[in-house]
């Protein structure tokens, strides 16, 4: 699974590059995904905040076993079981207790979010109010607007590329650091949710009522 995505976001640099347009606005994306696209594809704060619900379950079931002085232990692993339809009690019970190693890593990859993904979205931004600037001091000169035009296009898409390759290279970051961090049990229930996410955007279901729901104004 993680390969899989390690080969699409390569494939969608080439895309990018290719025309990086498509890869911004894309037309294949339904109504569902496109609240959940960040330059070119999911927010890999989904990867993250995926992570810390798993991390979150385990310490409101710890908690919950202090309470009981520990009493309900097996009773605990015993629904875990049963919510992971009657798999290996080794699956079932991977995210019981995880690592301070994984919890310190969950926490440094979402400071290292904070950082990075502001800093993309501003290139972006930045790109465009230049694009836009440079079209508009060019509009009315008159003779040669149109390669002032092109040039200052090609820039900015040259711009875009880049962030959209560099957007990418954060996503891929982050499911190989939380590949990195977890065990095999936890890595496989982690990138099945992923899974399962994505495959929810295919819900006819959801689809429809999502397309039919009309919006307030105010």
């Amino acid at each position: 699974m993680h390969n899989h995505f390690h080969s699409y976001y390569l494939a969608l640099d080439a895309a990018a590059a290719a025309d990086v347009a498509q890869c911004l606005y894309p037309e294949w994306r339904n109504a569902v995904e496109k609240p959940f696209l960040w330059l070119g594809d999911l927010h890999p704060y989904l990867f993250t905040n995926l992570l810390r619900s798993f991390l979150d379950d385990q310490d409101s079931s710890s908690q919950e076993d202090d309470g009981d002085g520990g009493g309900d232990f097996l009773e605990n692993d015993a629904a875990a079981v049963r919510e992971f339809h009657h798999r290996p009690w080794h699956v079932a019970t991977a995210w019981r207790s995880p690592s301070r190693a994984l919890t310190t890593r969950a926490d440094q990859i979402e400071c290292g979010l904070r950082l990075m993904a502001p800093a993309l979205a501003a290139r972006a931004r930045h790109a465009q109010a230049k694009l836009a600037r440079s079209v508009g001091a060019e509009w009315g000169s008159g003779e040669g607007v149109k390669a002032a035009v092109g040039e200052a296009m090609a820039e900015a898409m040259e711009e875009m590329v880049g962030v959209v390759v560099d957007a990418n290279r954060l996503r891929r970051s982050v499911l190989a650091d939380v590949l990195s961090v977890t065990t095999v049990y936890q890595a496989a229930l982690f990138f099945e949710s992923v899974a399962q996410f994505l495959v929810g955007f295919r819900d006819l279901k959801l689809l429809k009522e999502f397309e039919d729901c009309e919006k307030a104004i105010n």
